[in-house]
C-alpha cells in the first residue's frame, strides 16, 4: 500500500491514533534480544530544526539503517525568544510525525522510540505539543535532559571509532552539547553539559565566549581531538569533501585540520553558504553555525576535528549493548557481519585471517588489524564480471558502511582488495596519493597474499582448512595435499609475486 503526501496530510487524528504501532520500547531491551527476533527498531528523533525516522535493521551487533528521512520543522525557532515552539512550526513536525507514524506501521517495525531534545525540553508550551504527538505516534514521548544528550552522543561516537579520545561536541539548532571521552568511553559523565547556544539562536561571539568559559574542565582539553557531531557540521564536512581533490564521499571519520576547517568555513562565508554539500535548508543558518565552530576552536585548540555521523541515535543503540560488546572493535564487527551477509562461502574470513596473519608476525598491529579485515571482504566483488572486479571493489570498499577506521586506512584497505584481484596496485592517482609509499607497499602485500590464497583455494573454506604455513628461518612454508597442489605452478607464480614484496619469503613445503 502506498501512500501520497497529500493523503496522509489529511489523514484523520482517529484513524492515526489506531495505525496499531508497537509499543515496545528501548527501555529494558538489549539488541541481543532484538537480534535474535530478525526485528527492525525505528527512532524518531524530534530535535530543534528537523525531526528524522530512522528504520534500522538487526541482525548484528550494531543493526544498519533501511530507512533515513528528515523533515525540517525548525521547532525551535521562536524558543530562544519567546519561550514556546510556535504555532506554524508545531503543525509542521506534527504533520510529519502523522506521516512517520503511517511509515512506521507500513513497515512494521517491532521497536519504536520517539525522543525529543532542546527545544521540547526548554519550551514552556511542550506539554500540549508532546500530548498530540503522543496521541499520533501511540508511545511516550522521552524528553532527554542536556546531560542526557551530551552522554548518548558520546556514545555515537564510542560506536562509530576504535577508541575515540578527546571532546565531543553536538552542536544542534537549540543546544550545543559537551562531553569528554577516553580510550573509547565517555569520562566524568557528571560533568557532561549542554549550553543553550545551537545555530539557530543568533548569539554575538561573546555571549558564546561566556557560554564557554562555564565549562570547568574546558581549559583541561586543550590540545586533544575535537568529535565534531551534528547535522550542520556534516555539512561543512560534506562541502569540503566535495572540493578536496583527491577525496572520499564520507563524512563520517574525516579528519581536518583547524587551519583547513577555517579556510573551509571562511569559503563558505564568502559564497553566503551557496556551496555544494551545504543544504538549502542550513544556509541562512551558516553563519551562526560557523561564529559558534570558532569559538570552539579557540577555546579548545584541538590537534585535529574528526567529523562523526554518529550521534544520540547510534548511542542509544550503543547503550543498549552489554559492557563487554561495547569495547569490541567497531571495524572487525563490521566486517564480520558483512561477510556474513555476502561472503561464497562460510567461515572463509576467519580461516584466511589465521592464515594470512601467520606471515605478517613481524608487521604492526595497524597493518595487522586491517589485514585481518580484508580477509572477510576478500570476496567483495565475487558476483560481478570478472573484468570490473578490481575496480567495482574499490569503489565498494570506499563506500561499505563499516567504521573504526580513518580515511587513509579506508584507502588501504580498497588498495589492497584491488591488489587481490588485479596482482598490481591500481592507477588511480587521486586515491593512491592519499597513501604513503609504505603504505602502498604494504597494502599490496597483503593483496597478493588474499591473491595467492584464494587463487588455489578458489575461496572453498575446506580447500583452505588444508593449507598450512609454518615459520621457518628464513621465512615460512606453505603446505597442502599433494592432489589440491597438482603442478603447483600458478601457485609458485603467486607466491613469486608475494615474495618480490616481503622480506620474509613464502616457499612451496616438498
Amino acid at each position: 500500500m502506498s501512500q501520497n503526501p497529500t493523503t496522509w496530510k489529511t489523514t484523520s487524528m482517529t484513524e492515526i491514533m489506531n495505525v496499531n504501532l508497537p509499543v515496545t520500547t528501548l527501555s529494558g531491551t538489549t539488541l541481543e534480544r532484538l537480534n535474535r527476533a530478525s526485528s527492525t527498531i525505528g527512532l524518531i528523533d524530534i530535535g530543534s530544526n528537523s525531526i528524522r525516522l530512522v528504520i534500522y535493521r538487526s541482525g548484528g551487533k550494531f543493526p544498519h539503517p533501511q530507512f533515513n528521512e528528515r523533515e525540517v520543522c525548525r521547532l525551535g525557532m521562536e524558543v530562544n525568544t519567546t519561550g514556546k515552539l510556535g504555532e506554524k512550526q508545531m503543525k509542521h513536525a506534527l504533520e510529519t510525525l502523522s506521516r512517520f507514524a503511517m511509515l512506521a506501521r507500513l513497515s512494521k517495525v517491532d521497536v519504536l522510540e520517539a525522543f525529543a531534545t532542546e527545544a521540547v525540553r526548554r519550551a514552556n508550551n511542550s506539554k500540549d505539543f508532546l500530548a498530540k504527538a503522543k496521541a499520533i505516534l501511540g508511545i511516550e514521548i522521552r524528553v532527554i535532559s542536556g546531560q542526557q544528550e551530551a552522554y548518548l552522543s558520546a556514545s555515537g561516537v564510542c560506536a562509530g571509532f576504535r577508541d575515540p579520545c578527546g571532546v565531543v561536541a553536538d552542536l544542534g539548532g537549540g543546544s550545543l552539547e559537551l562531553v569528554r571521552i577516553s580510550e573509547g568511553k565517555v569520562i566524568d559523565r557528571d560533568q557532561a553539559i549542554s549550553l543553550p547556544c545551537g545555530y539557530l539562536i543568533d548569539y554575538e561571539r561573546q555571549i558564546i565566549d561566556d557560554f564557554l568559559r562555564q565549562v570547568s574542565w574546558l581549559p583541561l582539553s586543550k590540545g586533544q581531538r575535537f568529535y565534531a557531531v551534528g547535522g550542520v557540521w556534516r555539512a561543512i564536512a560534506t562541502a569540503y569533501s566535495f572540493l578536496l581533490k583527491p577525496r572520499l564521499d564520507i563524512v563520517h571519520g574525516l579528519t581536518m585540520m583547524p587551519d583547513e576547517l577555517e579556510k573551509m568555513m571562511a569559503s563558505i562565508e564568502e559564497k553566503q553558504g551557496q556551496i555544494y554539500g551545504i543544504p538549502a535548508a542550513r544556509r541562512p543558518n551558516m553563519t551562526q553555525a560557523i561564529r559558534l565552530t570558532r569559538a570552539l576552536i579557540t577555546h579548545l585548540e584541538p590537534s585535529e576535528i574528526i567529523f562523526s555521523a554518529f550521534g544520540v541515535r547510534e548511542g542509544m543503540l550503543y547503550d543498549c549493548l552489554d559492557l563487554d560488546n561495547r569495547g569490541s572493535d567497531p571495524l572487525m564487527d563490521g566486517v564480520k557481519e558483512y561477510a556474513a551477509m555476502t561472503a561464497r562461502f562460510p567461515q572463509q574470513g576467519e580461516t584466511l585471517e589465521k592464515l594470512v596473519l601467520q606471515c605478517l608476525d613481524a608487521y604492526d598491529a595497524d597493518t595487522r588489524r586491517l589485514a585481518a579485515a580484508c580477509c572477510y571482504l576478500c570476496d567483495l566483488a565475487w558476483i560481478e564480471h570478472p573484468d570490473h572486479r578490481a575496480k567495482l571493489a574499490v569503489e565498494k570498499m570506499l563506500g561499505l558502511s563499516v567504521n573504526g577506521l580513518t580515511h587513509m586506512e579506508r584507502v588501504w584497505m580498497a588498495v589492497a582488495l584491488y591488489a587481490r584481484y588485479e596482482g598490481v596496485l591500481p592507477v588511480n592517482k587521486n586515491i593512491m596519493s592519499i597513501l604513503p609509499e609504505t603504505f602502498k607497499k604494504t597494502a599490496k602485500t597483503v593483496g597478493l597474499l588474499l591473491r595467492m590464497l584464494m587463487t588455489f583455494s578458489g575461496g572453498i573454506t575446506p580447500v583452505l582448512d588444508q593449507i598450512t604455513i609454518t615459520k621457518t628461518d628464513g621465512g615460512f612454508s606453505l603446505a597442502a595435499d599433494p592432489v589440491l597442489i597438482g603442478s603447483g605452478d600458478l601457485l609458485k607464480r603467486r607466491m613469486a609475486s608475494v615474495n618480490r614484496t616481503m622480506s620474509q619469503k613464502i616457499t612451496l613445503a616438498q
